[in-house]
């Protein structure tokens, strides 16, 4: 009888064995499913009373995006909502955020990260650290300034091709001539002894209400200082001439007038390279800029018929010596004007004069703006197509 009893134990103790062995194994006690998460998809940060920090998130609702039943898509339904908080540091507003919904936040699918100009101004080198070390913080993050009257409102935005304003933010700089900028480039730039960063610019004074939806442009750069502070900000046109010099133009559509030609011409330019030579002579340091490109003729509003070679020499001629006049302006604007290191000099210096540059790197700040400059563009048209006269 014993023997019976002490087998059935051993029975139900290997079989009550197994059981735990298998929740040991295939288990997951701190897991949190798909549905307890609140996906943080944009923020925008800015400068509050008392020095804190202001936070606002932009909080995905899965349920309502894209087209519900009887929806025309005319932007009605809300994607998002924006929840905010205010504390002495980036991360405690984070937390009370947090401490407002009923869901774990999880900011890994985050598309961009909107930045007040009061805080810019104050500088964004401590934000920076929080950011570098959580783990979930994707590098490829778009970072851009917001300026004009209440900037928050840019979360709250509804465009009519997505149905959240932070993944509309990211496209239009994506496909704009700016092109895109992200956590990672500022970072190396904040990194670079010499390199200031940049960053693409959002005015809400450009948001354009639609009937089906709100749209705005970004053409402009914010340009900081080494310390990570705003320096300023660049028209389109400067903006464009720096982006060029920095190798960082996205496309480039040209439109240049042509006075031998009563007229104007518009290409689009590829194949962009730029080359830029330093040189230091008695102390003065000069930089030699060289642009070149090809270009795709798609307009002629000129008087020239451009299958004529020799027109087509006249209007290339003035087209590289109108575009270096205004690559030069810019660039003595940025010199004069805010000081600041955008495009590269001082690596170029570093590179092909090391032992010049150990003398200059103490005081670049204060040598950039008296840097001599020359630009030279050579844009080759290399395409007129199917006419070369005007239609």
């Amino acid at each position: 009888m014993i023997p019976i009893l002490i087998r059935i134990y051993l029975k139900r103790l290997t079989a009550a064995g197994i059981v735990l062995s298998v929740l040991l194994l295939t288990g997951c006690w701190d897991r949190t499913e798909i549905n307890h998460y609140a996906f943080w998809m944009g923020t925008f940060m800015d400068r509050a009373k008392d020095n804190e920090i202001r936070v606002s998130a932009q909080i995905a609702v899965p349920s309502q995006i894209g087209f519900s039943e009887g929806s025309s898509g005319s932007g009605e339904d809300q994607g998002s909502i924006v929840v905010s908080a205010t504390a002495p540091t980036l991360l405690a507003s984070c937390q009370l955020i947090q401490d407002k919904l009923p869901r774990r936040l999880f900011i890994g699918h985050r598309r961009a990260v909107f930045i007040g100009q009061s805080l810019a101004e104050s500088g964004i080198r401590d934000l920076m650290d929080m950011y570098t070390r959580n783990l979930e913080t994707s590098f490829r993050t778009s970072v851009f300034i917001v300026i004009g009257e209440k900037p928050e409102r840019v979360l709250e935005m509804k465009s009519p091709f997505e149905p959240l304003s932070s993944s509309a933010a990211v496209d239009i700089e994506k496909y704009s001539k700016n092109g895109d900028k992200s956590f990672r480039d500022f970072i190396v730039a904040m990194k670079n002894e010499t390199t200031c960063p940049v960053l693409s610019v959002i005015n809400t004074a450009d948001i354009e209400n639609k009937k089906a939806g709100q749209v705005f442009e970004i053409n402009r750069l914010a340009i900081f200082n080494k310390k990570t502070q705003l320096a300023g900000i660049l028209d389109p046109e400067d903006s464009l001439m720096a982006l060029r010099v920095m190798a960082r133009l996205n496309q480039h559509i040209v439109t240049q007038y042509i006075s031998k030609g009563d007229g104007y011409v518009t290409l689009f330019e590829s194949n962009q390279r730029t080359r830029i030579q330093t040189k230091i002579e008695g102390g003065q340091v000069s930089v030699h800029i060289k642009l070149t490109g090809t270009g795709t003729l798609r307009e002629n509003r000129t008087k020239f018929d451009l299958l004529d070679s020799k027109a087509l020499a006249v209007v290339q001629k003035e087209l590289n010596e109108g575009l270096s006049k205004e690559v030069l302006k810019s660039i003595n604007k940025v010199q004069s004007t805010y000081g600041t290191d955008i495009f590269g000099f001082g690596d170029a210096i570093h590179q092909q004069h090391p032992g010049e540059w150990q003398k200059l790197k103490g005081n670049w700040e204060q040598t950039f703006p008296h840097v001599k400059v020359f630009v030279d563009v050579n844009l080759h048209i290399v395409r007129i197509g199917a006419q070369g006269s005007p239609t």
